[in-house]
């Protein structure tokens, strides 16, 4: 349940925290860390793997706009269209409408901290270690908070998150997952700016604290579609400072691994039902991953769909495809998990509370992390 009281506090937090901690110089790497790949995670138990769901920053009026189209009611919101009961086959209500679901909380801004707030309550209180916060930066070497609106919703998040533990007494934490929004011949140096900038604001910052290491985590997003090169000279620039996990597959990780300390797998279509190989293709990544003494963290989904923009489905089934994963993608021994996603209503993956489903996905899941 929402809290008011809460509210009032992070608000307080917020703006008691003004503009944040100062940017400091970005580090450079030392000559030894620079010329050397990750070193290998330590070995032994961590206890209970961490769940952690992919969450995106995308979503403000004018995003809600362009997937909902022109002549959708937005002063009532109601369910945009409709979809069958396993989870396909959408069809829409309204005319330039691109999505069959939205929130139960209705369209919301996340220019603005009270939505953080309650997607965060909601996360810990189900069981979440934290999100993974998708944001890609300018490229740019003297980027700041304001440089573009992904900065600046990244930096609110982070307030936020920062705000509820100290009002709470919690761990609610974050990831980054490193974007690549489909440019994989993005120049390296671009690559290293934006993480450059996340390193000097954030990498200090105690929402990043994490069970896994004395550095944030960064996911790097789509890593093994990016050339050898710029995947060695990101690693070398960056790792000393990141606990660089990579999107990574069993064909691309003999090449790729030995620059990351660890990897999951993005596998939004991920299909138990319908692919014979849905299992052994997550497994034999986890073998070798583990063979090398580095961290795996494991995917799940309760679902896919994108039909109406021209691809496939996952039937959802109810909650059978999320139960089904997180017994498949278990037995790889994972040290983590990483959901896909909180709020991802385009391919339909998304976990957080709807309209058309209310709690019935955070609830599955927090029942699966509680018995885990």
């Amino acid at each position: 349940m929402w809290r008011g009281r809460w509210l009032a506090a992070v608000l307080v937090s917020l703006v008691a925290a003004g503009c944040g901690t100062s940017p400091t110089a970005a580090p450079t790497p030392s000559a030894s860390r620079a010329t050397a790949g990750p070193t290998a995670s330590p070995g032994g138990p961590r206890g209970p793997a961490s769940v952690y769901v992919h969450y995106y920053l995308w979503w403000t009026s004018q995003h809600w706009t362009d997937k909902l189209g022109p002549a959708y009611p937005y002063t009532t919101a109601p369910i945009p269209g409709s979809i069958d009961g396993q989870g396909c086959n959408p069809t829409v209500s309204y005319s330039g409408a691109q999505i069959v679901d939205v929130p139960t909380e209705g369209l919301y801004d996340q220019t603005q901290p009270a939505t953080f707030g309650r997607h965060i309550d909601l996360a810990n209180q189900a069981g979440l270690k934290g999100f993974l916060a998708d944001w890609q930066g300018t490229g740019d070497p003297a980027q700041g908070v304001t440089s573009s609106g992904y900065n600046s919703r990244f930096d609110l998040l982070v307030k936020t998150v920062d705000a509820y533990d100290s009002a709470h007494g919690a761990t609610f934490g974050l990831g980054l997952a490193y974007a690549a929004f489909g440019d994989y011949a993005r120049p390296a140096s671009k690559l290293i700016a934006d993480l450059r900038y996340f390193v000097s604001r954030y990498g200090s910052d105690p929402a990043f604290r994490n069970g896994y290491s004395s550095k944030p985590i960064v996911m790097w997003l789509d890593s093994r579609k990016f050339s050898p090169q710029t995947i060695q000279a990101v690693s070398r620039a960056v790792e000393p400072y990141v606990y660089l996990l990579g999107d990574e597959t069993a064909m691309s990780w003999p090449n790729d691994g030995q620059y990351l300390d660890g990897t999951s797998y993005y596998w939004s279509t991920q299909d138990p039902w319908n692919n014979s190989r849905a299992g052994s293709a997550v497994s034999d990544l986890a073998s070798q991953v583990h063979a090398d003494g580095k961290s795996w963290f494991a995917p799940f989904i309760a679902g896919y769909n994108k039909q109406l923009m021209g691809g496939g489905c996952v039937q959802r089934k109810g909650t059978q495809t999320l139960t089904k994963l997180w017994q498949l993608n278990g037995a790889t021994r994972p040290d983590g998990w990483f959901g896909i996603s909180w709020n991802e209503f385009v391919e339909n993956t998304y976990l957080e509370p709807s309209k058309r489903y209310g709690s019935t996905y955070l609830d599955a899941l927090a029942a699966l992390i509680k018995s885990s």
